[in-house]
């Protein structure tokens, strides 16, 4: 029975101390026998995290406001990115733009891109742009800034369309006036095709 005994314990002595060795040989095989990590290409992905982080962008934005003057303002967008050097601007596409004067006079604006600058409160609709008027006018040109603060409207740009009085062409564009009682007013070589049926 003491012999039984003797070799067990021989026997978890030698267990003690064997099997800490043998993991330690198969910890530094491990280590003597593994590669060296290609650090370039060990996360292919990443370059692919850099580009979503660099081209981050809000999916169907909406900004809705009151001017200074009283006019509601809704912009809406397909999508928007800031401006990565000035967070302050941002560039968005398929803009629908709707003003609204205290007067009850309505502008809706669709263009392609537009770039905002929040230091200016102003938005610069870019592309083919197209405005149209409850009282009237159906117009396109190449830009138009939109004056967020202050209700306002200029087509620094030809302006060509449709009015109530028949079709027209202008080398600019401007609304005027207070919130009370605004005027789109046509200048630069504005030509008028008066059509009586209008």
């Amino acid at each position: 029975m003491a012999a039984v005994d003797n070799r067990y314990s021989r026997f978890v002595q030698f267990v003690k101390i064997a099997l800490p060795l043998l993991a330690l040989g198969l910890l530094s095989t491990m280590f003597l026998l593994s590669r060296s990590v290609d650090v370039d290409g060990a996360i292919p992905f990443f370059e692919g995290v850099e580009q979503i982080a660099r081209d981050q962008k809000l999916a169907s934005p909406k900004f809705s406001g009151v001017t200074s003057d009283g006019s509601t303002v809704s912009v809406t967008a397909e999508s928007a990115k800031p401006d990565l050097t000035d967070p302050r601007r941002m560039s968005a596409v398929n803009v629908m733009a709707d003003i609204t004067t205290t007067s009850g006079a309505q502008f809706f604006v669709i263009s392609d891109n537009a770039i905002y600058d929040g230091g200016t409160d102003l938005l610069d609709l870019l592309g083919r742009v197209q405005i149209t008027t409850s009282s009237g006018y159906e117009l396109t040109t190449d830009k138009l800034v939109a004056n967020l603060e202050e209700t306002g409207l200029r087509a620094p740009g030809p302006v060509n369309g449709a009015g109530p009085s028949g079709t027209l062409e202008a080398g600019e564009m401007e609304l005027t006036g207070n919130s009370g009682s605004q005027v789109l007013v046509f200048k630069g070589g504005v030509k008028l095709i008066y059509d009586p049926q209008e």
